[in-house]
């Protein structure tokens, strides 16, 4: 402490004394003077914290390695993600406050935005059966719901008349909804909200826009688009913690196949339809060949709708193979009732 009130009187006595070339050379002795009573001070401090905590000494004598320690448990942590609770993630309509030009205009003629719509909202469907709230799904392929709870859909069953209440949560809820609960599989919003792609966005990113996930400002490494678009576009794999066809809780930047488990090789069943077979391929070539080209080369989410789809391979139906027992698979696969067994359609 004593120390402390001699550096505070350095401080009263090296006020400005003079004016002229003289005087600024006498400031600069000064502040020489003042720096190096700052760092004598500082070291004092110093040996006294680690004199008082010996375990201090091993980091006071080593910040890089500290700060190396650090951000390798951050990433660990942050990066894992399977079970764990919610963040307290930002919603799509506070992100719309500041984007309400770029996104708005265009997200309601985004597929993603109606994986789940409410009554009328478009596409148009056809009537909907007593006691539903909510459809699922495109025009040409839909489910019916209704809210049964906060984070809760039953699903229509194909007879029309009785709602299943454990279907949704235990097959939908992965790929429809926003923020779905590991431990009670209820969601935190229906179709996809920005964090579903985006991740887990802080505050800062005002400042810092290359934080989030898939923006125009953030580094787009193949391995990570893929994983962000395989959590809902990998259909038939199962994540290991839950046994459910949807990861446990991933977010934007995690390790997708740390636990959601994927057979790659369907990318060549001619069993699987062409889309399915599509997505696996790309994710292969990313994953196991080391390919740049993901789904954003080509698939626009946002932006103007005619830019979608710019370039379109691989998901042609016409196409048959040449092998004579691939091409009987793939005729059986053509006829078949459900182009997903997992969404029955």
């Amino acid at each position: 402490m004593t120390n402390l009130f001699l550096i505070v009187a350095l401080l009263l006595w090296l006020s400005p004394q003079g004016g002229g070339q003289a005087g600024v050379q006498a400031s600069q002795q000064d502040a020489v003077i003042l720096a190096q009573a700052v760092q004598q001070f500082q070291s004092q401090q110093s040996q006294n914290s680690t004199s008082q905590n010996p375990a201090a000494t091993s980091s006071a004598a080593s910040p890089a390695s500290q700060l190396a320690q650090s951000k390798d448990s951050q990433s660990k942590d942050a990066h894992d993600h399977v079970g764990k609770p919610l963040p307290d993630y930002l919603t799509g309509d506070q992100c719309l406050f500041c984007h309400r030009n770029v996104v708005g205009p265009t997200w309601q003629q985004e597929p993603h935005a109606w994986t789940i719509r409410d009554l009328g909202v478009p596409p148009e469907t056809s009537k909907a059966p007593e006691g539903s709230t909510q459809v699922m799904g495109s025009a040409q392929h839909i489910r019916w719901l209704k809210q049964t709870g906060y984070g809760q859909f039953a699903v229509l069953a194909d007879d029309g008349k009785t709602w299943q209440a454990d279907v949704f949560a235990k097959r939908c809820a992965g790929c429809h909804t926003t923020g779905v609960d590991p431990a009670t599989h209820n969601f935190s919003a229906f179709a996809f909200d920005c964090y579903a792609c985006h991740g887990d966005v802080q505050l800062n990113h005002t400042t810092k826009p290359e934080i989030a996930w898939l923006g125009t400002k953030h580094v787009k490494a193949p391995r990570e688009v893929v994983f962000i678009c395989g959590q809902c576009h990998l259909r038939g794999g199962r994540s290991q913690s839950t046994g459910l066809p949807y990861p446990n809780n991933f977010i934007a930047g995690d390790d997708l196949l740390a636990d959601f488990k994927v057979d790659l090789k369907r990318a060549d069943d001619p069993t699987v339809n062409p889309a399915d077979r599509h997505v696996y391929a790309y994710t292969r070539n990313v994953i196991e060949r080391g390919s740049d080209q993901t789904c954003l080369s080509c698939h626009r989410v946002h932006g103007k709708p005619e830019l979608k789809h710019a370039i379109c391979i691989d998901c042609d139906d016409s196409a048959v193979p040449a092998d004579p027992v691939a091409k009987d698979k793939a005729k059986i696969a053509s006829s078949s009732k459900f182009r997903s067994e997992i969404c029955q359609y």
